[in-house]
């Protein structure tokens, strides 16, 4: 069951719950423009501190500024979605 959580530093709403053996937080910034999906991305990440988390991120584009900001870190997995993208951050090992 998804619920909503607060995030310091974001402007969206945040949810989080459990998959997979995940826990998922997820937002969505397809309806903001630049630089809003940055900050909240970034602000949201900072929860991802260990390898059974995960952050899903719903766009209208591939954020390609920030895929190329934290590449070195997270694991990145982009798939189409509802004519949106998809972009999964995992910690890499």
């Amino acid at each position: 069951m998804k619920h909503e959580i607060k995030v310091e530093g974001a402007t969206v709403p945040v949810y989080t719950y459990e998959e997979n053996g995940y826990t998922v937080f997820e937002f969505d910034t397809s309806m903001l423009g630049p630089p809003e999906p940055m900050v909240n991305a970034m602000a949201v990440l900072k929860l991802l501190d260990s390898p059974s988390k995960k952050v899903i991120m719903i766009n209208h584009k591939k954020p390609m500024g920030l895929l190329e900001k934290v590449e070195n870190k997270y694991n990145i997995n982009i798939s189409d979605y509802e004519g949106k993208y998809k972009i999964e951050f995992t910690l890499k090992g």
